[in-house]
């Protein structure tokens, strides 16, 4: 079959989807994933055929609407910003380029914000398939929204209170999300939805890439809604640097501190914090620093900053992880079996942490605690109990599972074959 798929957002969006793609194509079959032009290089080395929206970059958003990363309002100020500065002024690009390629395709396949791919759906005829990477844009009474820091509320008083939570902020979601998506559709002659963010998935198939280990289906969940598994990417080829390979082999795991590929474009004191925490501990450390101007000054022969290296090369090799909680630089420490400091920023990351707080594996700082005192004593707290035994034991799961592969069968099954 011919599967289209789309993604929207940072490294962790798009990784998923690459590993999606390929796991197709090793089964016989073709896979298009349409995209930022920013990923045109990483797409086409991963083996799928690449269509650029043709977007403007996005290498500035950060630095340009720094309010992307506020919680204020529980996160209602960054969701504003993503999607009126960021997601909606690519809205036509998208719709050209997936309805270009929908007639030589069988099923679309689109990440959650990927707002245009139902339009698509709908004026072609195609059926398709929403992909969840992370289960706090999924509602239940069971969990709470991606962007609350708060613990989840447990039996019958504590599903009622997650289920107010939701229900205060699907209203207010609603409200500032649903005018620009209905606009949109209305352009293209079609009924406006209600909720695009957390109701309009496809009802057929909202396909979650995580693992049940991670985030456990919950009871009240609908039957379209399929849990496959973290589905990994390594790029093909990729090595650890000389100097990493040096530094590793010096002395005792060190701990790792690193932000992804967005949080690190403001990442506040989280660096020189860390260089005080590991010094004060007496711990060796490796800091992923993006950019260069994140390099922080005073570091010893026991610290290395550099601007990047492989998770699935580099994790297992470390002690702990401190990290900013998004999905794809999350699921990397749970199958390194390593167990983390969570410094979640926005987003999806809140709940993230907190999921990794329930499970054991992790000590929560909150954002106004990057600073060294918060930082060191809950790296103390973490490698002193039993954070590292459970996650060794979670990591042995998760990587017993094989979320692609599960992924693709589910896709199958649910959507047999329409042309030969």
């Amino acid at each position: 079959m011919r599967w289209l798929l789309t993604s929207w957002g940072s490294h962790g969006d798009l990784h998923p989807f690459l590993a999606l793609g390929r796991g197709l194509i090793a089964r016989g079959h073709q896979a298009t994933l349409v995209g930022h032009p920013d990923w045109a290089t990483e797409t086409e080395t991963a083996g799928l055929r690449f269509i650029s929206t043709g977007e403007p970059s996005r290498e500035d958003f950060i630095r340009d609407h720094p309010e992307v990363m506020s919680m204020q309002w529980g996160g209602l100020v960054s969701l504003h910003t993503l999607v009126h500065r960021a997601i909606a002024p690519g809205f036509d690009h998208t719709i050209a380029a997936l309805l270009a390629e929908a007639p030589a395709h069988d099923v679309i396949v689109a990440h959650h914000f990927t707002f245009p791919a139902p339009i698509v759906a709908e004026l072609t005829g195609l059926p398709w398939a929403t992909v969840s990477l992370a289960p706090g844009v999924v509602p239940s009474t069971y969990s709470l929204p991606g962007a609350n820091f708060g613990r989840t509320g447990r039996g019958f008083l504590g599903r009622g209170w997650n289920q107010f939570i939701w229900s205060a902020g699907k209203m207010i979601s609603i409200a500032m999300v649903d005018p620009a998506v209905n606009r949109l559709r209305a352009k293209h002659g079609l009924h406006p939805v209600r909720d695009a963010i957390f109701e309009a998935h496809s009802p057929v198939l909202n396909l979650q890439l995580y693992s049940e280990h991670f985030a456990p289906r919950p009871p009240d969940w609908s039957a379209e809604k399929r849990i496959a598994g973290f589905c990994f990417f390594d790029p093909p080829g990729s090595a650890l640097a000389p100097e990493i390979e040096a530094f590793l082999d010096r002395g005792e795991p060190p701990v790792l501190f690193t932000l992804g590929s967005v949080a690190v474009q403001k990442p506040g004191a989280f660096y020189p914090s860390a260089v005080e925490t590991l010094q004060a501990l007496g711990l060796r450390g490796i800091l992923l620093i993006g950019p260069e101007k994140n390099r922080p000054g005073h570091l010893t022969d026991t610290i290395l900053a550099i601007p990047y290296a492989p998770y699935g090369l580099l994790m297992p090799r470390v002690r702990a992880v401190a990290h900013q909680c998004g999905i794809g630089t999350l699921s990397h420490t749970l199958r390194a079996g390593v167990p983390s400091v969570a410094c979640p920023f926005a987003f999806d990351q809140p709940n993230n942490a907190r999921r990794l707080e329930a499970l054991g594996v992790a000590e929560v700082v909150l954002p106004h605690q990057h600073d060294a005192r918060h930082l060191g004593h809950a790296l103390e707290r973490l490698l002193t109990g039993d954070a590292t035994a459970h996650a060794q034991r979670l990591g042995d799961l998760i990587r017993a599972e094989d979320g692609v592969a599960r992924a693709c069968a589910i896709l199958e099954e649910t959507f047999p074959l329409r042309r030969s």
